[in-house]
């Protein structure tokens, strides 16, 4: 478990937390997974998730938590010395309070660990927050993905891969 000075903790996402995590997958994707597909990812070989949350009784935003509050989590694949980002989400309410940036360095510990080289990763071209927030992280595009992320009230997105060495 890791807590940065925020109070935010970061923890092993385990099929435990599928319910969690579908929960927050809908408030960034339209489509979303479900606690089964979570489960599914997580049992492939090689992966592994992590759930950031602020604890019951800390200040967040202002405000004293009454009970636990999930912010965002990640889901990686490894193979061999390469990794690849499945999915990374933080709640709406939680965004541009550093959850995706702890994510990111959470796995990027993680990758040490198990001797990665190679990190992938796949953004929607409109998603400027984000885009920004991997590019200070050392991301590069080094492709596009067109019309790969369908949206429910408007017209296909390219995604932009993008790759962090």
């Amino acid at each position: 478990m890791t807590t940065d000075a925020s109070g935010i903790e970061i923890v092993t996402l385990t099929p435990a937390f599928a319910g969690v995590a579908a929960a927050l997958h809908q408030t960034g994707f339209d489509d979303c997974w479900d606690e089964s597909a979570i489960c599914d990812l997580l049992a492939v070989p090689g992966a592994f998730g992590l759930l950031a949350f602020v604890p019951a009784g800390i200040e967040f935003d202002g405000e004293i938590t009454a009970g636990d509050i999930p912010l965002g989590f990640v889901l990686v694949q490894t193979v061999l010395d390469e990794a690849e980002i499945n999915t990374i989400v933080v709640d709406g309410n939680a965004r541009r309070h550093g959850v995706g940036r702890l994510l990111m360095q959470n796995v990027f510990a993680q990758l040490q660990n198990r001797a990665s080289a190679r990190l992938l990763l796949e953004v929607a071209c409109d998603n400027d927050a984000a885009i920004g927030l991997y590019t200070g992280l050392g991301f590069g595009e080094i492709g596009r993905r067109r019309g790969y992320y369908h949206r429910k009230d408007g017209p296909a997105v390219d995604a932009l891969v993008m790759e962090r060495v």
